[in-house]
């Protein structure tokens, strides 16, 4: 890590209220990936609920490995760890998504929808996109999760044009730039919020799932060589997508998913 600031009381942020998510943020200049630090952190015992955030992060990832691109200081790289019981692993995803959901929703005044599995989009466009990644200690125990997210705050199209048809930013769709830590302390704040009823005890699927916008769509799944079209016609308890299709209903665990 390079140009390390830890923080623990920093202005722009307002996690004072929070239970767990965001007590200590270690603040990024620069650095390769979050999401790394936040594991190396793990492995020497930092607690559940740190925050590593970056300015400028040279190899940030998405799913599959893929590159994410942002904005040098204006976009939000964070990556959060957790350290839940494998029962509950598979609800960060939908906690996450939720939180990013509200979050986007409240701040442009109008729709943010959740795309299956981890995505939240706006007018189409992906706004953000998380990633999972977790040590287990035993096959049945987690050792902790890394959860990263992108949110693309002040995204500037000319850095991205490859991706510009299919990527937005909320200063985009306000037409006005946007301080990325008002964003990211509303964010902090859902995101602890959900997490606390993950950690009650409650069903989170049934308040995500009425928002994952690919129900109900026909589509078609890619994961790797495995190609599957159908309709998409609900998930499951634990997040899976579940797909009709000519030979049956399948269940989908992950993939990418294109709307036909």
């Amino acid at each position: 890590m390079k140009d390390k600031q830890l923080i623990s009381d920093i202005t722009q942020l307002t996690t004072s209220c929070n239970k767990l998510i965001g007590r200590q943020v270690l603040n990024l200049n620069i650095t390769d990936s979050t999401m790394d630090d936040t594991k190396s952190l793990a492995k020497k015992g930092a607690q559940e609920g740190l925050v590593v955030i970056a300015d400028n992060q040279g190899k940030g990832r998405g799913r599959f490995n893929r590159e994410w691109v942002t904005t040098p200081g204006q976009d939000l790289t964070i990556s959060i760890l957790f350290k839940p019981s494998l029962k509950k692993l598979h609800m960060l995803n939908m906690a996450a998504s939720l939180a990013i959901q509200d979050t986007i929703s409240e701040i442009i005044k109008g729709p943010a929808v959740i795309k299956w599995p981890n995505d939240v989009l706006v007018e189409g466009k992906k706004v953000s996109g998380i990633l999972i990644e977790t040590a287990m200690s035993t096959a049945n125990n987690v050792d902790f999760a890394v959860l990263g997210i992108g949110l693309n705050v002040n995204l500037d199209p000319t850095r991205v044009k490859v991706i510009s048809q299919s990527a937005i930013s909320i200063s985009q769709i306000l037409r006005a730039p946007i301080d990325k830590y008002n964003v990211l302390s509303m964010l902090l704040s859902r995101i602890d919020q959900q997490y606390q009823l993950v950690l009650q005890g409650e069903d989170l699927c049934s308040i995500w799932a009425p928002k994952v916008s690919t129900i109900g769509n026909h589509v078609k799944i890619s994961n790797g060589s495995k190609i599957i079209t159908g309709r998409a016609v609900a998930v499951d308890s634990v997040g899976n997508l579940i797909v009709q299709t000519k030979q049956g209903d399948i269940k989908v665990t992950s993939g990418d998913v294109t709307l036909i």
